[in-house]
């Protein structure tokens, strides 16, 4: 099969196409032929080796956490999945795989594509909405009528957090470039502010659900309320000096029944997923450079 990996950390040329052997799937594993691998922030920071020094990665590696196909070949042990199955899945966060012609994963990981959902959308998502479901849902837990400053509010995971502290009953603020700002109040946020640019003048903040990191976000986190969490999947940290508590950061975990959540509430319409760009697998360096120029409205996917 057709895989794009590196063998050495270094800029969008390090990727190259490479032809492996089509891996089988082992006891309680499936064989999913890929349709659909999205590109996350992640892959080109792990690509740089921005994480080489506290999560080394063996080589040649091929990346992509999130990835939607249909399953070709069921191993031992395996119930409830068959050949044919419309499945979308997020991959183990340090072995990766997605950008390849097929993958194996273990069939707890993996959720039915719902009527409705198709590949690129549905590979849009693993990743960004699981981390910002469990952002809300997991670590900062609001109750109704507490207020969540959410930074970010906007993109791939901002979108989910919204859609997860309106769940739970709590009132949103989302901080976001100003031309969000619509974008964001159609989301379901309550209020908007231009991150970087204007001064927060409301009442404390319950929680912080942080997506972007820096300077813009560490001067909103003063207007935390006393025993207010902050939480973030930024890697730009947010500085604690002047804070009331730590700014304390969160990894994603893969949870396929709340996948399965989340697919059908896109399917519904109920939370967009944009894909702004579909690319051939061989034009992985260029999703990259998409990726690292930022300003995309959506996902970019790569297609095998």
């Amino acid at each position: 099969m057709q895989v794009i990996q590196f063998d050495h950390y270094g800029d969008v040329d390090v990727l190259y196409r490479a032809e492996v052997a089509t891996p089988a799937p082992g006891p309680g594993a499936v064989r999913v032929r890929v349709a659909a691998a999205a590109v996350n922030p992640a892959d080109v920071k792990w690509r740089q080796g921005m994480f080489k020094d506290f999560a080394p990665i063996g080589f040649p590696h091929v990346l992509g956490y999130d990835i939607a196909g249909t399953v070709d070949a069921v191993g031992p042990e395996v119930s409830g999945l068959k050949p044919g199955d419309r499945v979308f899945a997020m991959l183990d966060a340090f072995t990766k795989g997605g950008y390849a012609e097929y993958a194996v994963v273990p069939a707890g990981d993996v959720a039915l594509i719902p009527e409705g959902l198709d590949f690129a959308t549905a590979a849009a998502l693993p990743t960004a909405a699981l981390t910002g479901v469990q952002l809300i849902e997991d670590h900062l837990r609001p109750t109704p009528g507490q207020t969540v400053l959410i930074t970010g509010a906007a993109g791939a995971v901002g979108r989910f957090a919204i859609a997860a502290a309106r769940k739970l009953g709590a009132r949103v603020v989302a901080a976001v470039r100003r031309t969000q700002a619509e974008e964001a109040r159609a989301l379901g946020a309550d209020e908007v502010i231009a991150l970087g640019e204007a001064e927060w003048t409301g009442a404390p903040f319950d929680h912080v659900a942080d997506t972007v990191g820096g300077p813009a976000v560490a001067a909103l986190c003063r207007h935390l309320a006393p025993g207010g969490l902050i939480r973030t999947v930024a890697t730009t940290p947010i500085d604690p000096a002047g804070l009331s508590t730590e700014p304390v950061f969160i990894g994603v975990q893969r949870d396929a029944k709340k996948l399965a959540e989340i697919g059908r509430l896109v399917a519904a319409g109920e939370v967009p997923a944009p894909v702004a760009k579909r690319l051939p697998l061989a034009e992985a360096a260029q999703a990259h450079r998409l990726v690292e120029a930022g300003g995309n409205a959506g996902k970019i996917i790569l297609e095998p």
